[in-house]
């Protein structure tokens, strides 16, 4: 198709508003509503393509296949070459096979797939893998393997104008598909086809009823579009649900763009037309710099911020001048198609193959130093721990006569030691992970559900007939439980009350909360722990990164206003409990976050074993917490 400015520019607005997005710069939370805009264009381009190529009866089938190939696997290869390279010399083996298979899926064109078994693309675990954003290329590589062989097929049993009105019905039949599934399966309609193939069709719409307007009306589409775009990019937010209708809004907005087809001071602007042409490449190397500000704990920075985008677009103008553009026009398909599918099982080859290797003789791999992952069950007493049918943390700390339990999800097996710091006899460890200390309660996750109710209800009756007077502390990654983000398997629900949100779910969780502590309280003194801070990554993985490149030791935080904000919900239902059942909060904030930021490590010595479970030395900052638990006995 001929060259259009419009679109150039629509590019740069898209990759600058994910760039932008991605790099935490404030403002731009909707920037994810650029890879929309992008499918818009893609839509639009492919159906003029293939269109075109059918009514002058030259379309070739095999040619597209050979031009999306060229357009896209020669920067991906060198990318995926250069993450090969860079994992070898700096990342720790499981993260550097991780990183393999995600090369691997990524060639292939599957990531989305394996990204949508991985959860929320907003939540913090998947911000570790550097190939995150190659979900969006798989999904339009798939579009491109199925549009053309159904366009084909419509246009040859129903015509021109039967296929367009059949393209209308399949967008509405995708939209609607988006709509319903964003609200009952979000991780699956952001990642999949057949809720995204509307947004691809949209723009082939915008081709197949082109409109007949005047300078005015193309000007007022024109800034129609852009208002919506920028409207979505600064107004929605990572708390969304997305796709969906809310997508319609940068969707139709990219499509007025385009219809409008304008030479306007934004179609011919250079800087966008330089950073449309680079757009593509910008997009693959700007995300594995967001990973490394991301893991090595600098990406609220703003000279580092700064940096990592200004280097998105110097290895943007190379990869497209050294790679893009260098590649040669395609003057035989199947041959060009051989070339590239070659290219593609020749990387996916040496990927496995170094894999393998990696794993057997790690010693090959002699410039990296693995600092090594802090241990995960505590050094500063002994225990003896028994089998219990809820795959639970059952155990004895310590010696001597039992005076304090320790009860609650996996926080209260991490972060026992603090408590054994101030205890001079033992203490009993009841632990699950993973499970919310709730009597009434559901999740989505049946299995964990029934283990949590069996474990919780043992653990109530014991308490109700043993152990009177002896003080019950407990611990709760409260904010994971009543966290509505998407893909959230550990959120609870009420039974009959599935779907209730805002302000009635806090209720009731407060309320159902206060019955289990009161429960509790009617034969032991109860102490509450304010749930202990999370970071946004695994803390040792980040220190070890930063080191290995920047050649200098660092620390990891996050600002208490962050942890106030998640734990908004689990620090009112602690008080409110605290208030009614006469119980005592334990707040962990003044140790763990001094001077308004909560440490993951201290001195570059991780106080966390991943992201959220305290080690001994992160247990020793919290000396003298518990003493008012002891003190009684």
């Amino acid at each position: 198709m001929q060259f259009r400015k419009n679109i150039n520019a629509l590019r740069a607005v898209a990759v600058l508003a994910v760039v932008l997005f991605h790099f935490k710069v404030g403002g731009f939370q909707g920037g994810y509503a650029g890879v929309d805009v992008f499918f818009v264009i893609s839509g639009f381009l492919m159906t003029g393509i293939i269109f075109n190529g059918l009514q002058q009866q030259r379309f070739s089938l095999l040619g597209f296949y050979a031009s999306r190939a060229r357009r896209i696997i020669p920067a991906l290869v060198a990318l995926c070459v250069g993450l090969l390279v860079f994992g070898f010399v700096y990342l720790s083996l499981d993260d550097y096979r991780e990183l393999i298979r995600t090369i691997k899926s990524s060639l292939l064109f599957s990531s989305n797939f394996m990204f949508a078994k991985g959860g929320n693309y907003f939540a913090a675990p998947l911000h570790e893998n550097w190939l995150l954003h190659t979900w969006s290329l798989s999904v339009e590589w798939q579009f491109y393997m199925i549009y053309p062989v159904l366009l084909m097929a419509l246009h040859k049993m129903l015509g021109l104008h039967k296929a367009r009105i059949a393209l209308v019905v399949l967008a509405l039949a995708s939209l609607a598909a988006s709509v319903y599934v964003t609200n009952s399966n979000p991780v699956f309609a952001f990642y999949m086809l057949p809720t995204r193939a509307w947004e691809l069709i949209v723009g082939g719409l915008v081709f197949l009823f082109p409109l007949q307007i005047g300078k005015r009306t193309s000007l007022m589409f024109e800034g129609m579009g852009l208002t919506a775009i920028l409207a979505s990019i600064l107004c929605f937010s990572e708390q969304d649900l997305w796709p969906g209708y809310l997508a319609l809004l940068p969707v139709l907005g990219a499509a007025l763009v385009i219809a409008a087809n304008t030479e306007s001071a934004f179609s011919t602007n250079r800087a966008l037309q330089f950073s449309g042409t680079l757009s593509y490449s910008v997009y693959l190397w700007h995300w594995p710099l967001v990973v490394l500000l991301y893991t090595c704990g600098l990406l609220g920075s703003w000279p580092h911020v700064t940096a990592g985008i200004v280097l998105s677009f110097v290895l943007g103008a190379l990869s497209y001048y050294f790679v893009e553009s260098r590649t040669r026009k395609i003057t035989t398909p199947p041959r060009a198609i051989f070339k590239y599918a070659s290219l593609v099982v020749g990387v996916v080859g040496v990927s496995a193959i170094t894999s393998s290797v990696v794993k057997d003789h790690p010693g090959i791999r002699f410039a990296y130093v693995d600092l090594g992952q802090p241990a995960y069950v505590s050094k500063l007493y002994e225990q003896e721990c028994f089998a219990n049918p809820y795959d639970a943390a059952e155990c004895k700390l310590g010696k001597g006569e039992v005076s304090v339990i320790i009860f609650g999800d996996s926080h209260a097996q991490a972060t026992a030691a603090a408590v054994q710091i101030e205890n001079p006899q033992a203490s009993l460890s009841w632990a699950r992970g993973g499970c919310p200390t709730l009597q009434h309660f559901d999740m989505h996750d049946k299995e964990l559900a029934s283990q949590c109710h069996g474990f919780n209800a043992d653990k109530m009756n014991r308490l109700k007939t043993s152990y009177h007077g002896v003080p019950v502390v407990l611990f709760s990654r409260a904010s994971l439980y009543s966290d509505s983000s998407r893909g959230n398997s550990y959120r609870i629900y009420f039974p009959g009350q599935e779907h209730l949100a805002g302000q009635a779910f806090v209720d009731t969780y407060t309320a159902e909360y206060t019955r289990t502590v009161c429960s509790i309280a009617e034969n032991h003194p109860v102490y509450i722990v304010k749930p202990i801070p999370e970071m946004p990554f695994s803390i040792y993985k980040g220190l070890n990164l930063h080191k290995r490149i920047f050649q200098s030791t660092s620390d990891i935080s996050i600002s208490l206003n962050a942890y106030e904000q998640r734990n908004r919900i689990a620090v009112h239902a602690i008080e409110a409990a605290a208030k009614q059942c006469n119980a005592t909060v334990i707040d962990p904030t003044p140790y763990l976050c001094p001077n308004g930021r909560c440490m993951g490590s201290k001195g570059g010595v991780p106080l966390y074993f991943d992201d959220n479970h305290l080690v001994d030395s992160g247990n020793e900052e919290l000396k003298g917490l518990f003493k008012q638990v002891i003190a009684p006995i």
